[in-house]
């Protein structure tokens, strides 16, 4: 029985969760209209479910734009899919120095998002993740923070070395982020670190 080809495999995983995120974002969004109307009723209990449908519907959105459902999309657009869930929150981000309005391409759009997620992971205590760049060309991922460094499954995915074992649930993004890549023709790098600090991960776009 022949293998079945890397991109055939990340294809289908794309397919599954971007089936999974609209069947469940629907259901989400009808529980959060329910609870609306409970709430104006009053009840802390009532508050808090609410809450908590908005944070489940975000992350929704957040993770079919990560699979690669968003389509092309202005550079503030595909920001504000992360706000609020970078280092569980602990971490912002900051790309002042680019026109919010700038497109990113459809197959681009996965690989920036995963990337600042894991400039989140690389702040353990919190801080900033800078973007720098052209979207159309090259791209810097900087995070900025106490004890800031990358994952190990970053470091070996940006290396194209394998895991030392089998993948554990925190190192699937750096997998995802290698894939989502390799597909969208994102060479991924590190600079040189600056002093002390963690060394800005570049995305060579078009490579």
């Amino acid at each position: 029985m022949p293998s079945v080809p890397p991109l055939s495999d990340l294809r289908l995983a794309r397919l599954v969760g971007l089936r999974l995120c609209h069947d469940i974002s629907g259901v989400a969004g009808t529980v959060g209209n329910a609870l609306e109307l409970l709430d104006g009723a009053g009840g802390e209990a009532a508050e808090l479910a609410v809450d908590a449908a908005a944070v489940l519907r975000r992350r929704l959105l957040l993770w079919r734009a990560l699979l690669g459902g968003q389509g092309e999309s202005a550079l503030g657009t595909v920001l504000g899919l992360a706000a609020g869930e970078i280092a569980g929150g602990r971490a912002s981000a900051d790309a002042a120095a680019l026109d919010a309005g700038i497109m990113v391409a459809e197959e681009v759009v996965p690989v920036l998002l995963t990337a600042m997620l894991l400039g989140g992971e690389a702040l353990p205590r919190g801080g900033v993740v800078r973007l720098v760049g052209d979207p159309h060309r090259e791209m810097a991922v900087l995070p900025e923070g106490q004890r800031a460094a990358w994952p190990p499954a970053l470091l070996r995915a940006v290396a194209g070395a394998p895991l030392a074992g089998e993948p554990t649930g925190r190192e699937v993004l750096s997998l995802w982020l290698a894939a989502t890549a390799a597909a969208g023709s994102v060479r991924l790098s590190l600079a040189m670190a600056p002093g002390e600090g963690c060394a800005p991960l570049l995305l060579s776009i078009g490579e």
